[in-house]
């Protein structure tokens, strides 16, 4: 009887084994593991691979989704199954843009192969784009000249570094030193060179870890600058940073970015026209609507002008779902003309900042 027992075991294992071996599995063999690129010109625009992917099992390979480490990274491929013994093209794109010097980025396949994840990499050099030799230094902080008042990063991710460079020249006739004021930590400025002779350019460099600001949405600071010119007594000033921190788009999958939320505002210009005179105040309104499948997130709703003051709406904003914006415009405080934005940040992975301009003029009195 055990005999007859031991017998049944041992055939329902070998059927088990061989329905097992007839399903097969696939298997992921890249041509390369990791590709260099050597040295690319930042100047030149995008670089690509095309790493060669085989399945070398016994069944159809099924890529689910391809990932890369950061948002300067595209990977491009073909979703229909490969079948035994076949290839398909996995091209790679990055972007050297702002990113100068040594890089090495991950690629992660996900698929239905045996070993479920698979990575690859990129690396390689940015050669820096060349300096910029004309600018138009439009504001002043003693006898040094900026091309810019403010340091703007229009989109940065949770987990990005970014740098911004803001060109300066001495107009003065004597020797002048920057001196940068406290800033937060998540900011890193420094000054090239130390001290600016007469009529020479010089760089300050901006660094920003988005990664300790700790919040997503738009972050604005004045960072506080000292001139201190031979022979004349120090003069101060400030520069603006605004910072809009988004979430990082790039682990979606194609599911999620279809179904993902959608921010639309109800328009692009809210104008007040001339205001009357005296008037000390006006308000208006604007609509956000998420059009989108899932619930939007509303991170901020700001303007960087004292001036306007933004109240009302949702911090999260249903599929479907209108809120309503109220903007008050403090005419008293304004000076006679403005042009002010209105910054929204969200969620949306399409468009995650939204712009609305507030205009208004001044009244004259009789």
């Amino acid at each position: 009887m055990r005999t007859k027992v031991l017998g049944v075991i041992v055939a329902v294992l070998a059927f088990i084994t061989q329905v097992a071996g007839a399903q097969g599995v696939a298997e992921v063999k890249p041509d390369q593991q990791v590709f260099n690129f050597g040295t690319i010109e930042e100047a030149k625009g995008l670089a690509s691979h095309v790493f060669k992917i085989e399945n070398t099992g016994t069944a159809p390979l099924v890529i689910t989704r391809i990932t890369a480490s950061c948002g300067c990274t595209r990977p491009e491929w073909s979703k229909e199954p490969v079948a035994p013994g076949a290839s398909v093209d996995v091209k790679v794109t990055y972007n050297p843009k702002g990113r100068p010097g040594p890089f090495y980025k991950t690629i992660t396949i996900y698929s239905n192969a045996k070993k479920r994840r698979y990575n690859l990499a990129i690396k390689g050099n940015v050669k820096p784009k060349p300096k910029e030799p004309v600018y138009n230094y439009i504001y002043a902080i003693g006898d040094v000249k900026f091309h810019t008042p403010d340091v703007l990063y229009s989109e940065i991710r949770e987990d990005e570094t970014l740098g911004r460079k803001v060109s300066i020249k001495n107009f003065g006739k004597n020797s002048a030193t920057i001196r940068v004021g406290k800033h937060p930590d998540w900011l890193t400025v420094s000054m090239t060179p130390d001290t600016l002779l007469p009529g020479k350019t010089g760089e300050l460099l901006f660094l920003l870890d988005a990664s300790k600001l700790k919040k997503k949405g738009r972050t604005t600071r004045y960072i506080p600058l000292e001139i201190r010119t031979v022979g004349k007594e120090k003069v101060s000033g400030a520069l603006h940073l605004a910072a809009n921190c988004v979430d990082d788009y790039s682990r979606l999958t194609t599911e999620q970015v279809k179904k993902a939320p959608k921010a639309r505002l109800s328009g692009t210009l809210l104008n007040f026209g001339t205001l009357e005179a005296g008037k000390k105040k006006v308000t208006g309104t604007v609509e956000l609507t998420n059009a989108g499948q899932t619930e939007l997130k509303v991170y901020s709703a700001t303007s960087d002008d004292a001036f306007v003051r933004v109240s009302g709406g949702k911090k999260t904003v249903k599929p479907g779902q209108t809120v309503t914006y109220k903007l008050t415009l403090k005419a008293k405080e304004m000076p006679a003309s403005v042009a002010s934005l209105v910054t929204f940040v969200t969620n949306d992975p399409d468009e995650p900042v939204l712009m609305l301009k507030v205009a208004a003029k001044k009244g004259v009195e009789n």
